[in-house]
């Protein structure tokens, strides 16, 4: 059959509108599948993280490549975060070793940060090492992350230990220069090590910052002149003063500077000054280098409490934690010695867990009690009737802080006096435990306790006399002067010699509840020390860092106990000494004068 030769009538179709051109492009659309790596990036998006690594173990073992994705530093945070999870730290650096480099996409890691240095109530020495690696790999070999891990290494991580993360950094640096990427400057490298070995003096390691300051030399690394100038204001005698005019010498990066002058300011007189003058005075001084003590930040807090206004004191918080470590430490201590003054040892404890490192400090007593605390119906507020600018949270901390002995010493205190006695010989030991590891530069190994030693180091005298005066105290309140005294022994095993405080609780437990022979016999054995040191003479030098450990709140102390234990003639032995040794008059002291009317009225009662 022919072709018809003449064209089509066009005219019974429809004309072609937009509605026919939508459907051609939607039918002739093609699917594009998902990639592996965007499914990952979707699933740690969508928080399913158990999913989210089930996926990558799978992609790592068939060998397909991840692309790197600041998301995955949520996924490493939540490794963190998980409660009981194995292999924690492989998990970690799995997920946090995907992130992109420096280059490609900055990073200032604060909530990985906040984790492990704020969030967590242990300060886990291994994940810290591993966060500052896998960070130098990716670039960020110097910077405020960096330093924060160096500072925690260097005070709390054991000698080696530091040493070793130090070369393993010069290492990742080494290889990340090799590959193409920015290479470290010898400034840059002489600001770590001078971080990290300053970090070691002021934790008592001299030796050891003597040593890292030779392997900086031996790896041809620069130290700062400053640097230099703390190890001689720490050297402990003269042959560590020459290695470090030696080093000095070889490897300073100003050897020939002239030394600072410093001028500590002293403030006047402030007792006589009123309540608006002493905020004057703390508004400039809480953000000086020389700061006002805790001590005076208590009794202003005291004071002022007393006008039932928070203003200023918030006011002078926010100024405190905006300025520096040093100005919230002291804010702190301030806060704690004031709930120690109400007898609220409980918030003593919350105030420290919140702001410091549980270090030195029995980290699972501490939350036990918190939990304790948190169970009960009445809010925290509502039982302790606890100011306003203490419970403002409007200021918080990024990190938490390093504690002090000072520190540490109160939430001891605190631990005595809110746990249970059942409680006490376990804390005791774990205390003589963190005492010898401060001693012997060894990590802490718990007597009891399951586990392996730590990395975990303390600082040298991150213990001293204030730690064992909570037991002494309260085995002598309790009836037991023999325990107390044994306490004192296990302090002078450790090379902490007992003060006025100690000797005097001691004493007076033996006065009320022992041996009163042995309470006199401890005042004549510290009568004839102080003697013989007397006759020895002090320096000019030393003259006042010598005091003498007699004084008269040692014998009243005494006094009260014989009194109360109704031992009159060693109480009137007691007060002819208070009246000769310190020519005592009447109504000089009011807990003298309480102890010595104490003393009349017994002696009324045997005449009669």
């Amino acid at each position: 059959m022919p072709l018809p030769r003449q064209a089509p009538d066009v005219s019974v179709f429809e004309e072609m509108t937009a509605e026919y051109t939508l459907a051609v492009s939607q039918n002739s659309s093609v699917f594009t599948p998902q990639t592996s790596s965007g499914t990952l990036v979707n699933l740690i998006r969508t928080a399913d993280y158990a999913a989210a690594e089930s996926l990558r173990k799978e992609m790592v073992d068939i060998k397909i490549p991840i692309q790197p994705h600041a998301i995955y530093e949520r996924a490493a945070r939540a490794v963190l975060q998980a409660k009981g999870l194995k292999n924690r730290g492989e998990a970690f650096s799995a997920w946090l070793s995907l992130v992109p480099t420096a280059k490609e996409q900055w990073s200032s890691f604060k909530d990985i940060r906040q984790q492990l240095f704020r969030g967590s109530n242990y300060l886990n020495i291994s994940l810290i090492m591993r966060f500052g690696l896998i960070m130098a790999s990716k670039g960020y070999i110097t910077g405020d992350a960096q330093s924060q891990v160096l500072n925690t290494l260097a005070r709390y991580a054991t000698p080696p230990t530091t040493e070793r993360y130090i070369l393993q950094l010069e290492a990742v640096a080494d290889s990340f220069s090799k590959s193409g990427q920015v290479k470290v400057t010898p400034e840059q490298w002489a600001s770590i090590y001078s971080l990290v070995i300053r970090n070691q003096v002021l934790a008592g390691r001299e030796e050891h910052a003597l040593q890292l300051t030779r392997v900086a030399a031996i790896r041809e690394r620069q130290v700062t002149d400053f640097t230099f100038r703390l190890l001689l204001e720490h050297s402990p005698d003269e042959a560590f003063t020459t290695s470090v005019h030696e080093l000095r010498q070889q490897i300073s990066s100003d050897p020939y500077s002239i030394p600072d002058v410093w001028y500590k300011r002293t403030c006047s007189r402030t007792d006589t000054l009123a309540l608006t003058s002493h905020l004057r005075y703390l508004r400039r001084a809480i953000i000086s280098t020389n700061p006002p003590t805790s001590y005076f930040l208590f009794n202003f807090m005291n004071a002022y409490h007393a006008t039932g206004r928070t203003r200023a004191m918030l006011a002078l918080r926010k100024k405190a934690f905006q300025h520096s470590h040093k100005a919230k430490s002291l804010w702190v201590m301030a806060e704690m010695l004031y709930h120690r003054s109400r007898n609220e040892p409980q918030l003593v404890l919350v105030v420290f867990a919140y702001h410091f490192h549980m270090i030195g400090v029995p980290r699972r007593t501490i939350l036990k009690t918190m939990r304790l605390i948190s169970k009960r119906r009445a809010p925290l507020s509502q039982r302790t009737s606890l100011p306003k600018h203490l419970l403002n949270c409007q200021y918080d901390i990024s990190e938490k802080l390093w504690p002090t002995p000072y520190h540490t010493a109160l939430v001891w205190e605190a631990l005595v006096w809110s746990t249970p006695e059942s409680d006490h010989e376990r804390m005791y030991k774990y205390l003589l435990s963190v005492a010898d590891s401060s001693t012997s530069q060894k990590p802490i190994s718990s007597p009891d306790s399951k586990f392996a030693p730590s990395l975990l180091q303390l600082p040298k005298h991150a213990v001293d006399a204030a730690h064992f005066s909570p037991f002494v105290k309260l085995h002598a309140k309790r009836g037991r002067p023999e325990q107390a005294a044994s306490v004192l022994r296990d302090m002078m095993k450790f090379g902490l010699s007992p003060g006025v405080v100690q000797w005097s609780i001691v004493a007076r437990g033996f006065a009320e509840h022992g041996d009163p022979a042995v309470a006199v016999s401890i005042i004549n054995r510290l009568e004839e020390d102080n003697g013989s040191q007397d006759r020895a003479g002090v320096s000019g030098d030393h003259a006042d860092r010598t005091p003498s450990i007699l004084d008269i709140g040692l014998y009243t102390n005494v006094l009260r106990g014989f009194v109360l234990a109704r031992c009159l003639e060693p109480a009137q032995d007691i007060e002819r000494r208070i009246r000769q040794r310190f020519e005592y008059i009447d109504g000089e002291l009011r807990a003298t004068d309480d102890a010595l009317r104490l003393l009349r009225n017994l002696e009324r009662q045997m005449a009669s």
